[in-house]
């Protein structure tokens, strides 16, 4: 390869990274769940359901435009009602005529607010941080600038998005010592399961 070639080649994976994370960033209303604004906190005489302190496994994903949004990792309820999330955000998006999605991998840290009665979990994003992990396109993983992406407008608009979604309800279908399931409505009129598994790491302070 000559050193035109390159550069082109170079620059034909830049410019397929930069494709990938505008896509990305056109799912941003919707990227940190599609729960649809819940404006009143539940009536509880001060918020707090104790069965939800402590930290829980769990591993989803829900339709969006034109692809996924998926989640695993670990949440933590502490009983001052703050809560941290950690784990891997990933978004998949299809294009027609290509055999292989685009997928985009993030680690995604955050923390809130939470309350909860026995019917209903309120969240509240205050804080999020993502670092930036992979990226496939059609199906061939492409190499990826952690600090350029770290210096950059997408982390800030990707961020401000996350924090878009804000409060966040979800029902609570069922309660167990160490199991949780919540349910929650969807924007496209869609409705999903989110399994909770108690597990026995805490988390060392509360970020």
């Amino acid at each position: 390869m000559n050193g035109n070639e390159g550069r082109f080649s170079r620059r034909a994976k830049i410019f397929a990274l930069c494709t990938v994370f505008i896509a990305a960033c056109e799912t941003i209303s919707t990227i940190a769940g599609p729960w649809l604004t819940y404006l009143y906190p539940p009536q509880s005489p001060d918020g707090l359901n104790p069965k939800f302190i402590g930290m829980w496994q769990e591993k989803y994903e829900y339709p969006d435009r034109n692809g996924l949004v998926g989640f695993e990792g670990t949440t933590q309820f502490f009983a001052n009602k703050t809560y941290t999330v950690r784990g891997l955000l990933k978004i998949t998006e299809f294009k027609p005529g290509s055999p292989s999605p685009d997928v985009v991998s993030y680690d995604f840290n955050g923390n809130g607010e939470w309350q909860a009665t026995d019917d209903e979990l309120l969240t509240k994003l205050l804080n999020v941080k993502t670092g930036l992990i992979g990226v496939s396109v059609a199906g061939q993983s492409i190499p990826v600038y952690p600090t350029a992406y770290a210096q950059s407008a997408l982390k800030t608009e990707l961020e401000q998005g996350l924090l878009l979604a804000q409060s966040q309800q979800y029902d609570i279908r069922s309660v167990k010592k160490n199991e949780i399931t919540l349910e929650t409505n969807g924007l496209h009129a869609d409705s999903y399961i989110i399994n909770m598994a108690r597990t026995k790491q805490m988390y060392l302070r509360q970020l």
